[in-house]
């Protein structure tokens, strides 16, 4: 069952606002699935965060520290020198105490994901479309069959998801909705080439699989 464009498009651009509102962070499906599966990093680095989350000066320390690794001290002394004696319009004003951003829980990110197949399967059972499939349609089952070669396309296919969302920072929906709405340059550059790409492999795919377009 597929619904009209403009339904469509009215109801992610209200998933997307509404996870902005309730977060304060851009939807990305491929991000909230890098999340769930390095769920442990993200446990270990929640704890190594807390000391700064409980003392803002020992953050504002620690961020010193790592200025003084990148730029070297006598470079840091003579910027702070500067700041203080130099004139006031010219260096700009000294930071408050700051504290990491809140961490949006990896079980959250795992809920996200749940829904997205719970909402599919409420669909399909309110309207009495629910079947379960193995294939993906006719030109599918004819390029790479029902076997082996249907499951190695499955697999090949997802790695080069997961790999093309990582170098490119995201995914359709982190660029596409989250990025492209808030006129992000470099997730407009990527929203064209994910469908400029998925167009031209579309029609690859219809000429090898019926011979002709």
């Amino acid at each position: 069952m597929y619904v009209s464009w403009w339904l469509s498009a009215l109801l992610l651009s209200s998933v997307t606002l509404l996870f902005w509102l309730l977060l304060r962070r851009p939807l990305g499906v491929s991000g909230s699935w890098a999340r769930v599966v390095t769920w442990k990093d993200d446990r270990a680095l929640s704890k190594a965060e807390e000391p700064f989350r409980e003392n803002p000066g020992l953050f504002k320390d620690a961020l010193m520290a790592a200025t003084i690794d990148e730029f070297g001290r006598e470079a840091v002394v003579a910027f702070m020198n500067a700041r203080r004696h130099g004139p006031k319009a010219a260096m700009p004003p000294s930071p408050p105490s700051v504290k990491p951003p809140p961490r949006t829980r990896w079980t959250v990110h795992l809920v996200f994901l749940s829904m997205l197949g719970v909402g599919g399967l409420l669909v399909a059972v309110l309207h009495g479309d629910l079947r379960v499939s193995f294939t993906l349609g006719e030109l599918h089952t004819g390029l790479f069959g029902e076997g082996v070669g249907h499951v190695i396309a499955l697999f090949s296919g997802g790695v080069l998801v997961g790999f093309g969302t990582q170098m490119a920072g995201g995914c359709t929906s982190g660029h596409g909705l989250s990025g492209f709405s808030r006129f992000v340059p470099a997730s407009m550059i990527a929203t064209v080439t994910f469908f400029m790409t998925a167009i031209v492999v579309s029609l690859v795919l219809h000429l090898l699989g019926s011979g002709g377009l």
